[in-house]
């Protein structure tokens, strides 16, 4: 936000989760402009009323857009986001907002993320992961935290895992619909296009460290990389 490019977070409006702390976040850094792009599923925007959905969007303010995708992967006015009916297929709407955010964005990083109890066919952040790959843009995997991001990690880079990570780890990792995912992440990225070089330190940080001030400098770094 500092460096006047724009955060897009694909999530949900409940209090107490990212969507709040990425809006006070965008409070501090936005320098008054439009920094932060909230985008919800229909899933999610079925979920609240006209009224909440327009709050929602006032309470952004010049700082921030909400972006509603619809199941088929338009983006719908807040004041027409209720109309009509839809398939109640949380994960189908789901893979049509990544889908969005995807192809709308330079960079994507995940971090954490669910490997078990997840909606859809499979784990969000690994459907995430490989729509990034496969859009060409660039991935940035924390997987320090465990959970998804650390799947999609030592899939991705199994180097830096050598030594230290115990076996099967992240919990849940070797189950079988997570690891066909995994399979679809790999080939994905085997037969992507191969990027500029990226600074390999940076990588081995980011990729395991947990340490906040180090997945920020890293990140930072090989954004600013990537933008040269």
């Amino acid at each position: 936000m500092l460096a006047e490019g724009t955060v897009v977070y694909g999530g949900h409006l409940n209090p107490g989760g990212y969507t709040e702390i990425l809006i006070e976040e965008a409070q501090r850094f936005s320098s008054g402009r439009s920094a932060l792009e909230i985008t919800l599923a229909e899933s999610e925007y079925r979920k609240l009323t006209a009224d909440e959905l327009m709050a929602a969007d006032r309470n952004l303010g010049d700082i921030g857009r909400l972006t509603l995708v619809s199941e088929s992967r338009k983006t719908v006015p807040i004041s027409r986001a209720l109309d009509g009916s839809w398939s109640h297929d949380a994960g189908s709407a789901l893979t049509a907002m990544r889908e969005y955010v995807a192809s709308g964005t330079t960079a994507r990083l995940i971090v954490g993320g669910r490997l078990a109890g997840y909606v859809g066919a499979e784990p969000g952040v690994i459907e995430e992961a490989r729509l990034t790959i496969q859009s060409g843009c660039l991935l940035l995997v924390a997987g320090g935290y465990g959970g998804a991001a650390a799947a999609v990690a030592q899939r991705l880079y199994p180097q830096y895992f050598d030594g230290w990570a115990p076996r099967a780890y992240p919990a849940d990792s070797e189950d079988a619909q997570v690891l066909v995912a995994l399979d679809a992440l790999h080939d994905a990225y085997a037969s992507a296009a191969i990027g500029p070089h990226r600074d390999e330190e940076l990588l081995r940080l980011l990729t395991i460290s947990h340490r906040p001030a180090d997945i920020a400098r890293a990140t930072v770094r090989l954004l600013t990389e990537a933008a040269n």
